[in-house]
């Protein structure tokens, strides 16, 4: 770890914040560097000369800024860069990853086809039997429970492809479908009980839900996808253009009020 400095014991900062700034101040310049283990509380201890208490709150505080995770039994690690993705443009989950360099680890929950009684989490009117569950992972720590709903045409694809395929080549290599627009709507909402499970959270947990219906070059829906996001890993972005043309709106008379305010 680098040379430590001594903290000073007779400031009016709790010795618990001067470290926690000590330990940003390194994470900032690169000393530890994204994805890296920070040094172990005996080596906290040791170096500064401090507490186990206080090196448990100094890391508690990074934390809660989001500057740290810690993993039970493994340590504690500087947290990475957050996940971003433009809702400019048409592209899917994986690709949008792909785009920032991660290349998360992906399990496969689920890929299954029912007859019937269609899931009643379904939007009304979508027809879609084919069901396909992701978990993405980094650093081994979940931060996303895809779920994805497709034609029947799907249900011929596999398990082996499912898990590799994103959903976008699904619709757009294996069933041959463009798709050529796509409405989205992100809501924070509490996970049900299996998501809360397979993200690690507590029920009481809110997340980010992204909501997507695809649709092909002749209007038809092609697909539909509900993203569960733990939000302190993930920013949606969209660039807006203006400026706003308000005063179109306005009345002559609104306009000579609004310049009078003025």
């Amino acid at each position: 770890m680098p040379t430590s400095e001594p903290l000073t014991p007779d400031s009016a900062e709790p010795l618990y914040k001067q470290l926690a700034a000590r330990l940003a101040a390194e994470i900032s310049n690169g000393s530890l560097p994204a994805g890296s283990k920070i040094p172990s509380e005996v080596q906290l201890m040791s170096a500064y000369g401090v507490s186990r208490i206080t090196v448990r709150q100094a890391t508690q505080l990074l934390a809660r800024n989001g500057q740290v995770t810690s993993h039970r039994g493994k340590g504690t690690f500087v947290t990475r860069a957050g996940l971003q993705q433009d809702l400019g443009t048409l592209q899917g989950f994986q690709e949008a990853l792909r785009s920032q360099g991660v290349e998360p680890q992906t399990e496969l929950l689920e890929f299954s086809s029912f007859s019937g009684r269609l899931d009643p989490s379904l939007p009304e009117g979508l027809n879609f039997p084919v069901r396909l569950r992701r978990r993405y992972s980094l650093d081994e720590t979940p931060f996303a429970v895809v779920e994805a709903y497709l034609p029947l045409e799907a249900a011929a694809l596999g398990e082996a492809r499912a898990q590799q395929l994103p959903v976008y080549d699904i619709v757009q290599q294996y069933m041959g479908l463009r798709i050529s627009r796509a409405d989205v709507a992100i809501k924070c909402a509490r996970p049900s009980a299996q998501v809360a499970k397979e993200l690690g959270l507590t029920a009481r947990t809110n997340i980010l839900v992204m909501e997507r219906t695809s649709f092909s070059t002749t209007g038809q829906p092609c697909e539909y996808m509900r993203i569960n996001i733990v939000p302190e890993r993930y920013t949606f972005r969209i660039s807006v253009p203006g400026p706003l043309e308000i005063a179109r709106a306005l009345t002559p008379a609104d306009a000579a009020r609004t310049k009078q305010k003025s």
